[in-house]
């Protein structure tokens, strides 16, 4: 936060969404872009107060995750997951909330964690046989706002459906009353966006675009791993550890539901946009808590300082040598391939209205969007597919709304698209000795 907090290609997205929606446009249907609809309603809300102000995200993320942690910490203390009253699970939770530099981020996921953290707070009720319907429904409503930030939250579900079935004696009447408490939110949406008439545009960026686009690897599941070599030590002694221990007939069934929460989030990487070091953050709650026992079942005091001492200091370390690529770690995690970089385009765009036809998110960095031709994925199907009557219609629709002053055409689809809307030959000519970039001609 000292030297700038760094920008990343997922952040400038997320603010690029919010100033849209800010400006008073509606999502999916004026701004092309597979973000969740409640997260995207945070970041209009963000840009609406703070403009585009990498810090602000930074600050918000550090005080949802010290609300996290705190929740965390409590439930488990109130379920009698340990021996003892203590804030080691709190203080775990936020070293492991530091192993990545992009855990700072206000991302889909970290908003999406509070509503599974609360889920799962209800789930350990249930386990005392404490549950009432309207707890039941509760969770359900939780991760139905889970799935509305980031759609494969909705592993979660299937993971509370089986805890629920393992360890606890559920009426089948309950497991109704969760699935409708998840429906509820999602009900709510859909018919905003049918009233918006925005209901097909939804379906297919958000939900349908998880089946249908392919996945922009920003890390690879072997970079993925070597980042996450700390906790995942720190994980395997752990687990080696809980294994040797006795537990009561609560506290094993809350570690089983550790395990299956793992599982779950493991699965998710299998249906992300952007593999990044980011989408690991629901595997911290259970890190946390296996390691917690495993720190407070150290029963020699200074050991048990120094093995505290050491995770605190690895995880940070790890956050720190990633991100400023100490030790050659650059090598194995390029981070230009997450981090925005400077660009040839940015003195010609500046401060302009800005299309780019193409993957290069950096362009808009110092620019603002137009029409709503955001994700570039999303967009080319229908860009590409102009000889369509009713793409044709479309395209120039959204054309005529919002035109844009520069458009960088990086994939060359601006010979097509003029050569089929008359509106665009008339509107823009090529940059001279350039023939990638189109100017708006001003009448």
């Amino acid at each position: 936060m000292i030297n700038g907090s760094p920008l990343s290609l997922p952040e400038l997205n997320w603010m690029l969404v919010g100033e849209r929606l800010s400006a008073g446009y509606t999502m999916y249907a004026d701004v092309w872009d597979n973000t969740g609809p409640l997260a995207t309603l945070i970041y209009a809300l963000i840009e609406l107060l703070f403009d585009r102000s990498p810090l602000v995200y930074v600050i918000l993320a550090i005080l949802l995750t010290t609300f996290q942690a705190l929740l965390f910490n409590n439930f488990l203390l109130a379920k009698k997951a340990y021996e003892e009253n203590t804030f080691v699970p709190a203080l775990v939770y936020i070293l492991l909330s530091s192993f990545s530099f992009d855990f700072y981020f206000l991302s889909p996921v970290l908003i999406a964690l509070t509503w599974i953290l609360l889920a799962m707070r209800n789930v350990f009720y249930r386990i005392e046989s404490r549950s009432s319907d309207n707890r039941i429904l509760g969770t359900g409503i939780y991760l139905g706002l889970a799935v509305l930030c980031y759609l494969p939250s909705i592993l979660f579900l299937l993971s509370t459906i089986m805890a629920y079935l393992l360890f606890t004696n559920v009426s089948f009447r309950r497991y109704l009353l969760l699935l409708y408490g998840t429906a509820l939110p999602l009900l709510v949406t859909v018919t905003y966006y049918f009233l918006n008439d925005a209901l097909d545009n939804f379906f297919d960026q958000y939900v349908l675009s998880y089946v249908e686009l392919g996945q922009q690897v920003l890390a690879s599941p072997l970079q993925l791993l070597f980042i996450g070599t700390v906790p995942l030590i720190f994980l395997l002694i752990s687990l080696y550890r809980v294994g040797q221990l006795r537990f009561t007939n609560q506290q094993s069934k809350i570690q089983q539901i550790m395990l299956i929460k793992i599982l779950a989030t493991l699965g998710t990487l299998f249906f992300v946009h952007d593999l990044a070091p980011y989408h690991l953050l629901p595997l911290v709650p259970p890190i946390a808590f296996y390691v917690t026992h495993y720190l407070l079942s150290i029963r020699r005091y200074l050991l048990a300082e120094l093995a505290t001492f050491l995770l605190a200091a690895l995880c940070v370390l790890n956050g720190y040598a990633f991100l400023f690529g100490w030790f050659s770690l650059h090598q194995v995690f390029p981070t230009e391939e997450i981090l925005v970089q400077e660009t040839s385009y940015d003195s010609i765009v500046e401060e302009k209205k800005v299309l780019v036809l193409g993957h290069q998110l950096d362009i808009y960095q110092k620019a603002t969007p137009a029409t709503p031709y955001l994700n570039w994925q999303l967009s080319s199907r229908q860009l590409s597919g102009i000889d369509y009557f009713g793409n044709l219609t479309e395209v120039f629709n959204n054309f005529s709304r919002d035109m844009p002053e520069v458009i960088v055409d990086l994939e060359g689809a601006m010979p097509q698209l003029q050569d089929r809307i008359p509106l665009l030959e008339n509107s823009y000519r090529r940059q001279a000795g350039r023939q990638d970039i189109y100017l708006l001609q001003q009448n």
